[in-house]
């Protein structure tokens, strides 16, 4: 029974979610920016529409992702489990709907940017001293890389400490959204730019504002997961840790689930309705 109206609640979910992945005219300015609020302009149109291309990558492959982990999720669950889960700890981390939706959202939308982690070295390049402004997220790079080395650090703990490899194991498993954000984020921040006209380096450096904010939540997410499970699968402490696994499972999924939010390619909700929207595409 649970099968079926799983199925059905998915196919729900992938019709609502497909409406997103046509980002609105408030969507396009927000990311374009003011210098790009005039459509008539020739220019200020093919900006416009490199916007818009630009977020409906995101959104499908946010969506594709998110499809693809929960069905993942799903066959493995049924064939090598007998069962499939919903939440950090109750069973097996390749079991559990949640668990792999978040990853599958995480890797299809780290997906959507892996265009830059070519080299580009065939395209003709200029050398200039500007400083790029970028919102590089660091703060929240910061606290990934923290709760991914607690995560690591508490599984090799409890191997040492007699409480089997499991916890290791999936911190390990876990942590590849994490690398593949990491290295995303460094190509969006360090990738070299062809040569261009000033107006595309304007656009140009919006759109690495805004990837490079929304990896960093990405990566958070990830962290925050790779330490969730990996702290719910430390098996025989006594009722003291118990209650502290709990506290830190549901805290994790807490900061996973808010932080892939922040990460979506669409405004915050308190940025004005309006199509001139001013500052940073960022998600701060």
């Amino acid at each position: 029974m649970f099968l079926p109206v799983a199925f059905i609640a998915l196919l729900t979910a992938v019709a609502l979610a497909a409406h997103r992945t046509v980002p609105s005219g408030r969507d396009v300015a927000w990311l374009a920016g003011p210098d790009f609020d005039d459509p008539a302009r020739p220019d200020h149109r093919e900006a416009l529409e490199v916007c818009e291309r630009y977020l409906s990558r995101h959104a499908r492959h946010r969506l594709v992702g998110g499809v693809f982990g929960v069905l993942f999720a799903a066959v493995v669950g049924v064939r090598w489990y007998g069962t499939v889960t919903v939440g950090i700890g109750s069973g097996n981390p390749l079991a559990d709907l949640l668990f792999c939706a978040v990853a599958g959202v995480i890797i299809g939308a780290l997906s959507a940017e892996t265009f830059r982690l070519g080299s580009g070295r065939s395209e003709q390049r200029t050398a200039s001293l500007t400083p790029r402004h970028v919102d590089a997220g660091k703060p929240r790079l910061v606290l990934a890389r923290s709760l991914a080395l607690i995560a690591l650090t508490c599984g090799l703990a409890a191997a040492a400490t007699g409480h089997g490899v499991i916890p290791v194991a999936t911190a390990l498993v876990v942590a590849l959204p994490v690398v593949v954000a990491e290295r995303v984020h460094v190509a969006i921040v360090t990738r070299p730019r062809p040569a261009m006209t000033d107006r595309a380096v304007l656009l140009d450096t919006r759109l690495r504002s805004f990837a490079a904010s929304s990896v960093s939540y990405l990566e958070l997410a990830a962290a925050a997961l790779m330490l969730g499970w990996t702290v719910s699968e430390i098996q025989g402490v006594n009722t003291v840790v118990a209650i502290g696994q709990f506290v830190v499972v549901v805290a994790c999924l807490i900061v996973a689930v808010v932080s892939l939010r922040r990460a979506a390619p669409q405004p915050p909700r308190n940025v004005a309705h309006d199509l001139t929207l001013s500052g940073e595409p960022s998600r701060t």
